[in-house]
C-alpha cells in the first residue's frame, strides 16, 4: 500500500508532456491569425481583379420591341452582358421546355422574319380543300397561313434551304381535337437586334403559349467590331427524293433520306461574342468540297463553334 502511494507521488511530480503552455498557445494563435489574414487579402485581390461575367446593363430596344417581346411599356430592358453563366442556366431551362414541346408536337415549322412578330395565333384554320400532308415545308405552311390568316403575310418571309433573315419564329403544332383547325402548342421567337445605347447586339429567345409570354432568356453582346450577323437561324433539309427535280443550288438541301428536318441555332449567353470563329469556319468551308453532292455545308459552316444551343428537329416529331 505504501509503495503504491509512493509511486503515485513520483508520477505526479514528473513534468507533463501532454499539453501546451500559455506562451505556446499565444504564439500558435498569432501565426494562425497571420496566415488567415494573408489568405483573406489574397482572395480579395483575386476577386477584385478577376474577369467580370455578370455585369447588368440597361439596353435601349425601343418601345415597339419592348411591347412586342414582353408586353411592357417603356423602351429599355435590363439584362446581363455576355458572357453570363447565370443567363446560360436560364437558356438551359428554355431549351428543356423546347424539347418537351417538340416531343409532344405533331409538326414543327420554322418561319423567317426581318422585323417584330405581331402574329401569334392559338388555332390555325384548315381549308376544307387542303390535305394536311401537303404542309411539308416551312414555305407551304407560310403560304397556308397567308391564305387563311392574311395578317401573317406581312410578318413572315419566304425562305428555302438556309434562312438569311436575322429573326425567326418556330411554330410547334399539335392536334386540336377539331377537324378544321390546327392547335398551336407554343411559338418560340428568336430575335437578334442591333442597339445603339449601348452599342452592341441584344439577343433573345422567347416562348409564347396562347399568345402569352411563358419563358425567355436574353443577353447583350457588346460591340466587338466584327459586325457579323448570327445567320442562319434555320436550315431545312428536304427529302432526298426531291432530287428528281433539278433546282440548282436548292438541290444541296435535299439530303433527308426519310423525313425532312431542321438545323436550328440559338444565341449562347456563355459566348462572349456572336461573331464567327474564323479558323473553324475557313476549315469547314475548305473541306466542304470533299463531300459528295448534295452538300449544304457551305450554307451554315460559319455557325461552327458559335453556340452550344444547336438543335436537329424533325418536321413531324410524332411520326
Amino acid at each position: 500500500m505504501k509503495s503504491s502511494i509512493h509511486r503515485a507521488r513520483q508520477l505526479s511530480s514528473l513534468p507533463s508532456d501532454l499539453g501546451f503552455s500559455l506562451v505556446e498557445v499565444m504564439i500558435a494563435s498569432a501565426i494562425a491569425a497571420s496566415v488567415l489574414t494573408g489568405a483573406a487579402l489574397a482572395f480579395n485581390a483575386i476577386g477584385m481583379n478577376q474577369r467580370k461575367v455578370s455585369t447588368i446593363v440597361s439596353i435601349e430596344i425601343g418601345q415597339s420591341s419592348a411591347r412586342s417581346y414582353y408586353d411592357i411599356s417603356g423602351s429599355t430592358v435590363n439584362t446581363y452582358k455576355a458572357p453570363s453563366y447565370g443567363r446560360a442556366a436560364r437558356a438551359d431551362r428554355v431549351r428543356s421546355r423546347f424539347w418537351d414541346d417538340v416531343s409532344h408536337a405533331s409538326a414543327v415549322f420554322c418561319l423567317a422574319r426581318d422585323g417584330l412578330n405581331s402574329f401569334r395565333p392559338v388555332y390555325i384554320p384548315l381549308d376544307g380543300e387542303i390535305d394536311g400532308r401537303s404542309l411539308n415545308s416551312p414555305e407551304s405552311f407560310r403560304l397556308h397561313l397567308a391564305k387563311v390568316m392574311s395578317q401573317s403575310s406581312s410578318v413572315y418571309k419566304s425562305w428555302r434551304g438556309s434562312s438569311s433573315f436575322n429573326n425567326g419564329s418556330i411554330f410547334i403544332l399539335q392536334p386540336s381535337g377539331f377537324p378544321d383547325f390546327l392547335a398551336v402548342r407554343a411559338i418560340y421567337d428568336i430575335d437578334i437586334q442591333s442597339t445603339a445605347k449601348p452599342l452592341g447586339t441584344y439577343a433573345s429567345v422567347k416562348r409564347y403559349s396562347w399568345n402569352v409570354l411563358t419563358d425567355y432568356y436574353d443577353i447583350f453582346y457588346p460591340d466587338d467590331g466584327k459586325g457579323v450577323p448570327f445567320q442562319p437561324l434555320f436550315v431545312f433539309h428536304e427529302k432526298r427524293t426531291r432530287l428528281i427535280h433539278n433546282e440548282g443550288s436548292m438541290d444541296n438541301f435535299k439530303t433527308a433520306t426519310d423525313m425532312p428536318f431542321y438545323f436550328i441555332w440559338w444565341p449562347d449567353p456563355a459566348a462572349s461574342s456572336l461573331g464567327r470563329l474564323k479558323s473553324i469556319s475557313a476549315f469547314s468551308f475548305d473541306r466542304s468540297s470533299e463531300f459528295g453532292s448534295p452538300n449544304p455545308l457551305p450554307a451554315y459552316s460559319d455557325m461552327a463553334g458559335r453556340t452550344n444551343y444547336f438543335f436537329t428537329v424533325p418536321l413531324y416529331p410524332s411520326m
